[in-house]
């Protein structure tokens, strides 16, 4: 999508997303990858398939590390290569801030990875598709929805405040 990304640490974002005006290869890509996006008044979304420059394995751990966020409503989902949620025995797909479970300080961890882990566990396994129509280079995705998102978010789209995630280790 070119110059129509925006970087917020790891985390994308595009300005074009639910705008008026967006250019055909947007409006492509949004309609390929089933965002379904709304007005940029009414959400922003920011996408993130690496840390630190290195894709997103099944066969590694990570943390995502974050506070509520100025908007309505937030979730952080995790897709497969194939832009479809994983499937799971837990049927859990997202964590949002209504269902994450916080510290005393209001912060909260959440871990991605195939191992179960006791809190805010966000399993992530193989996608539903065959592995031979893989044409991505990492193994699955997070998306973070910011409904109704304030200012900061608005206005300054690549410096506002985002979930940090964290390579814990690889197997």
């Amino acid at each position: 999508m070119g110059n129509s990304f925006l970087r917020n640490g790891d985390w994308y974002t595009s300005d074009s997303i639910g705008a008026a005006d967006t250019d055909v290869i947007v409006t492509a890509m949004v309609a390929i990858s089933g965002l379904l996006g709304s007005t940029r008044e009414n959400s922003m979304y920011y996408r993130l398939s690496s840390v630190s420059g290195e894709p997103l394995r099944l066969n590694c751990r990570y943390r995502i590390e974050g506070h509520d966020y100025d908007a309505d409503w937030w979730s952080i989902t995790a897709y497969g290569w194939d832009y479809f949620l994983i499937p799971n025995e837990q049927k859990r797909y997202s964590f949002n801030n209504e269902n994450v479970n916080r510290g005393e300080n209001g912060r909260w961890n959440i871990h991605v990875g195939v191992k179960a882990e006791d809190s805010n566990w966000l399993p992530v396994g193989p996608s539903g598709a065959p592995a031979s129509e893989k044409s991505t280079n990492y193994d699955f995705d997070l998306l973070l929805r910011l409904y109704t998102p304030g200012d900061a978010y608005l206005q300054s789209p690549g410096s506002a405040p985002l979930p940090v995630v964290t390579l814990e280790g690889c197997s």
